[in-house]
């Protein structure tokens, strides 16, 4: 059996280049399509299909009539089995009544309570665990449902939750926490996660795996060194170890960029080339990180403050954190060029007294400082 497993779509979330939340909505729609194209015998979705309680009505109609017609290429309907998640609980009345309501007659099977939905002539089995509330104590599978009695089923769990040692979302350890020891006591061929927004265990080098199983992680990224923005489809055979194949989805690509210093301005100018030869450079997110306390020239300030404007210039949208203290050459400013008045004159005594200093003199550093500050309040 072929799994499409997907979670933590939080379709209306607004972040950093998605003001409207636009981006997460498409993204969804193109890992639809890219999952069908795989013509998996189930989608899972495995939680927080919506970011919270009170999302648009609009979103909610799109993404249910986007499930309800989803297609093989050979035009057969795939079924879907989707799960509410912390985010988005079973008790969210609304929003749930509205997306059934949407669904009309579908292949949808959305899991309010926990149950056991059997597909494909009773060979693939899915148990399906909602977070009936905002939060539990409880593991998402403590009202256990019990399996059929179908040797050579195939047997899969989907949940919403928080696995112990793996990385907890700030603010979110008390959400249906579980153990690795009651994870593995399920039995289950393959076990399909959501919660954490990135792929969990680890992903190792390639784009396979063998695992039995898997945090997805969120299908469009929304935050800086992860490795979200994917989908995951398993084969799975019962009472064998899953094949798990990790597929990119996600539009936007987030970079962060830390700067300790002028060197680091070459990955900066890689990132703008790789920006500019993208077929879509507005899918870039940067974030550009300068170190506090680095030593910057004058020169190297410009040089960072064009290649930021170059990279919005495609389309890439940059952000700039932390702040610059260029080094100013005190020594080489021209004073003379200052409207005559006592600053200048006082600029120009403390440039007189620089020169004249011992080079190993401790009052050097405090001229150069001073004259400095000076030199900047007038650039002001």
């Amino acid at each position: 059996m072929l799994i499409a497993h997907v979670s933590d779509l939080h379709l209306g979330r607004i972040s950093p280049g998605d003001p409207q939340g636009a981006q997460r909505l498409n993204s969804f729609r193109q890992a639809l399509a890219t999952l069908a194209s795989a013509q998996p015998d189930v989608l899972v979705i495995a939680g927080d299909a919506f970011h919270d309680t009170n999302v648009d009505a609009a979103i909610i109609e799109e993404a249910a009539r986007s499930l309800a017609t989803l297609r093989s290429p050979k035009g057969e309907a795939i079924p879907v089995v989707i799960i509410p998640g912390n985010h988005d609980p079973a008790d969210a009345d609304r929003l749930w009544t509205a997306f059934e309501k949407a669904l009309g007659s579908s292949s949808v099977h959305l899991a309010r309570t926990a149950r056991l939905i059997a597909l494909a002539d009773g060979k693939l089995l899915v148990e399906a665990y909602p977070c009936l509330t905002r939060f539990s104590g409880e593991p998402p599978w403590e009202q256990r449902v019990t399996p059929a009695a179908e040797p050579d089923a195939v047997r899969v769990v989907v949940a919403h939750g928080t696995l112990q040692g793996g990385p907890v979302p700030e603010g979110e350890a008390d959400a249906y926490p579980f153990t690795e020891a009651e994870l593995q006591s399920l039995g289950a061929d393959y076990v399909a996660l959501g919660h954490f927004h990135g792929i969990y265990p680890a992903w190792r080098d390639g784009d396979e795996c063998a695992r039995s199983y898997c945090y997805c992680g969120t299908h469009e990224p929304d935050q800086f060194d992860g490795d979200a923005g994917y989908a995951i489809l398993a084969d799975v055979t019962a009472r064998r170890r899953p094949q798990l194949r990790r597929v990119k989805v996600g539009r936007r690509r987030w970079r962060q960029l830390k700067l300790a210093g002028p060197a680091d301005l070459a990955a900066v100018e890689r990132l703008h080339e790789d920006a500019k030869a993208d077929r879509d450079p507005s899918s870039y997110v940067i974030r550009l990180k300068v170190q506090t306390g680095a030593a910057w020239s004058v020169g190297d300030v410009e040089r960072l403050d064009r290649l930021a404007a170059a990279l919005r210039a495609v389309g890439a949208q940059v952000e700039r954190r932390g702040s610059i203290q260029a080094l100013v050459d005190v020594q080489a400013l021209d004073l003379q060029r200052l409207p005559s008045g006592a600053v200048k004159e006082a600029l120009l005594s403390l440039q007189a007294d620089l020169e004249a200093s011992d080079p190993a003199s401790a009052d050097r550093e405090v001229l150069a400082c001073a004259l400095q500050i000076g030199w900047e309040k007038l650039q002001i």
